[in-house]
């Protein structure tokens, strides 16, 4: 019906910049480093595809759904399928 993807990124798992959660391993940084980079360039692929066959597309970090964040962030969701 809303013909849109909500994707929740693990912080860790796909690089998010300037977040706690996100820290390089100090062993095997740079395996660390190209499995992170492979995975954000996954999402943009996914991303594209999607709009491209016409879907919306929202990504969330799983730090915007911790307590004190949570609801600010299902606000901004349930706008966004709203509009």
């Amino acid at each position: 019906k809303y013909k849109t993807a909500i994707f929740v990124h693990g912080c860790f798992w796909h690089g998010h910049k300037g977040c706690k959660y996100f820290v390089i391993p100090k062993t095997r940084r740079q395996w660390w480093i190209n499995k992170i980079n492979r995975n954000k360039e996954l999402d943009s692929i996914n991303a594209s595809t999607l709009k491209a066959l016409g879907w919306r597309v929202i990504s969330v970090f799983e730090c915007k759904l911790k307590p004190g964040k949570r609801d600010k962030t299902l606000n901004h969701i349930a706008a966004r399928l709203a509009e």
